[in-house]
């Protein structure tokens, strides 16, 4: 009973400081590639929770830190399959999470790599996203690669974003669709 429970210790601690060591991806010097601005942000740790896994993600830029949480829900077949869309939209199938002035970096940290002109930004508490499922294989929560596009839709805007995961590498991204998106999406992330 006791080595069992020592090995338990011993598992959780080392479980505990894989996380803590885990690089996180600095992007003071962030170069924008043929005109678009994707940002690739560290997953710091996960979880599973009822229907989505949790991924608590960040970087840094200078000496702050930005980030956000992001949830991507459970159990997501391909979305095409042998070609063909099949499981194509996922409801509610994305949702962003705000760590705070963390998340709130983040979003003033977008808004200057768009050439945006915004102070103060506060990223809405939380928000539930549909997605277009662009995978042609399950999700593999753990070792794959799968990515999605996202839709945030106001009365007067609309913009779209792809949210990309790799979990063999621990990194969520969030790459630009296109810049005629930059202005509608801070509009629509922001409280």
């Amino acid at each position: 009973m006791r080595k069992r429970l020592l090995l338990s210790i011993l598992t959780l601690g080392l479980l505990g400081c894989e996380n803590e060591n885990k690089p996180i991806i600095d992007l003071t010097n962030l170069e924008i590639v043929d005109g678009y601005v994707d940002v690739p942000l560290t997953i710091i740790e996960s979880k599973e929770l009822d229907s989505y896994y949790e991924y608590n993600s960040g970087a840094i830029v200078n000496k702050d830190t930005i980030g956000l949480i992001v949830r991507l829900k459970k159990d997501i077949p391909a979305g095409f399959v042998n070609g063909v869309p099949k499981n194509m939209f996922i409801g509610e199938g994305i949702q962003f999470v705000s760590k705070g002035k963390v998340s709130d970096n983040l979003l003033e940290f977008l808004s200057e790599k768009y050439g945006l002109q915004n102070d103060n930004l506060k990223l809405m508490d939380s928000q539930t996203f549909t997605c277009a499922n662009l995978n042609q294989e399950k999700t593999n929560y753990k070792s794959g690669e799968s990515r999605f596009k996202i839709f945030l839709e106001g009365e007067e805007d609309y913009s779209e974003l792809f949210v990309n995961f790799n979990f063999a590498k621990g990194i969520v991204s969030l790459n630009e669709k296109d810049e005629e998106y930059r202005a509608p999406l801070i509009k629509l992330l922001k409280k």
